[in-house]
């Protein structure tokens, strides 16, 4: 029964899609299912990276420690998403971030040698994954200009504008799915400065907190507060 769970849920993803019905299932047979309390980890940046995930419900963090010390949030993964594939690619083995559970989850564990043994009987999935691995590239080189060279309002705005994207909400409502502190960290700026923007943009008339919704009330306003 399980073998046919993990069957229906990996042959949704992009990954899998061009993949026949006897090499999923051979697939299916070699996934572990991992089962995560908020703030377990995954795995540790360093350690040796001889799996790739997907996510089935909850959230993931990817984080990765600075000179400093620090903690530097990296992406926030929600369901349907994998990660740590583009290291099948890599020269170097080991993972260059650590992977934590932000709430209860369930992923999907991928050997990653086995997954590469498929992908050279496999051009089409090939491709397909190139193409992914092509556009986050894009987004990381978008995301270093925003970091580097863009303000923190800036960043504020530009979260607000492409989860307003992500989530389709015509009502322009965006529901924070994880903690402002975590924004901040993925924004690179402290969370005063984010609590700062904040109480700006609502003191603008621009938005509106209810809890854990951010209320939108005007989007072109918040467009030209870039």
């Amino acid at each position: 029964m399980l073998d046919e769970l993990k069957l229906e849920q990996i042959k949704k993803h992009y990954l899998f899609s061009g993949l026949s019905e006897k090499t999923l299932a051979e697939v299916a047979r070699t996934t572990k299912l991992c089962e995560l309390e908020p703030d377990q980890h995954l795995f540790f940046q360093g350690e040796q990276a001889d799996h790739f995930y997907l996510i089935l419900s909850g959230q993931v963090k990817l984080t990765r420690l600075t000179p400093d010390g620090n903690e530097k949030v990296i992406e926030i993964l929600m369901p349907g998403q994998t990660f740590a594939e583009a290291v099948m690619f890599m020269h170097k083995d080991d993972y260059p971030v650590t992977a934590t559970s932000i709430s209860d989850a369930k992923v999907f564990s991928f050997n990653s040698k086995h997954f590469l043994s498929i992908l050279e009987e496999n051009p089409k999935t090939c491709l397909s994954l190139l193409g992914d691995l092509a556009l986050r590239l894009r987004g990381r080189l978008n995301e270093i200009e925003n970091l580097t060279m863009k303000n923190a309002t800036y960043r504020v705005v530009r979260f607000f504008l492409n989860e307003l994207e992500k989530q389709g909400e015509t009502n322009s409502r965006v529901e924070l799915s994880i903690q402002k502190q975590l924004i901040a960290s993925r924004l690179s700026i402290k969370p005063e400065t984010l609590s700062r923007i904040f109480h700006t943009l609502k003191e603008r008339q621009i938005l509106e907190t209810q809890g854990k919704i951010i209320i939108i009330k005007d989007v072109e306003k918040l467009k030209s507060f870039e």
